[in-house]
């Protein structure tokens, strides 16, 4: 995780950087007791998206500055979107499978997920050691219309395969 190189190499000290980070994973994970009903009141496509859509918040906040606020403030809106991304996309995938492959195919996307996780944190960290933080926050607000593009084609797809298998179905 590149935020503690950065605030550390922007003067800031050790004991911000924990803090940040803390309440970083508090932001993580407290969301967990709402996400849920979010899911149920809104759909778990629009939690995600939502979650995307924290992203370029986050990504802005970093990009306007790297005092210990900006660091609290992009980095629990950081959590927040981490927690809305993941428990909303984890839903779509439980609900999009056949229940007899729901564990295996749960269990390939947490696996890819961490190991995308690690590689992209490593990425980060020579980003910020080589080229500085804005570099990094400037580039995850380039890639975040990819990023919604690619999840609206998803459910685009997701659509019509399900209305194909509807019509399947109903021929039969």
């Amino acid at each position: 995780m590149p935020t503690p190189l950065a605030m550390i190499g922007g003067g800031l000290s050790v004991d911000a950087a924990g803090n940040v980070i803390r309440w970083n994973v508090v932001a993580m994970f407290a969301p967990s007791f709402l996400t849920g009903f979010l899911i149920k009141r809104f759909c778990a496509e629009r939690v995600a998206m939502a979650g995307l859509s924290l992203l370029a918040l986050a990504a802005a906040v970093a990009l306007s500055g790297l005092s210990v606020d900006h660091s609290y403030i992009s980095l629990a809106v950081l959590g927040v979107r981490w927690n809305f991304g993941l428990i909303g996309a984890t839903s779509m995938l439980a609900t999009t499978v056949p229940v007899h492959v729901t564990a295996m195919v749960q269990g390939a996307n947490n696996t890819i997920i961490a190991l995308v996780s690690a590689i992209c944190a490593f990425a980060a960290g020579v980003i910020v050691a080589s080229l500085e933080w804005p570099v990094l926050a400037g580039i995850a607000m380039i890639s975040l219309p990819g990023a919604m593009a690619a999840f609206v084609f998803s459910l685009s797809a997701a659509s019509l395969r399900a209305r194909w298998v509807s019509r399947v179905k109903c021929m039969r």
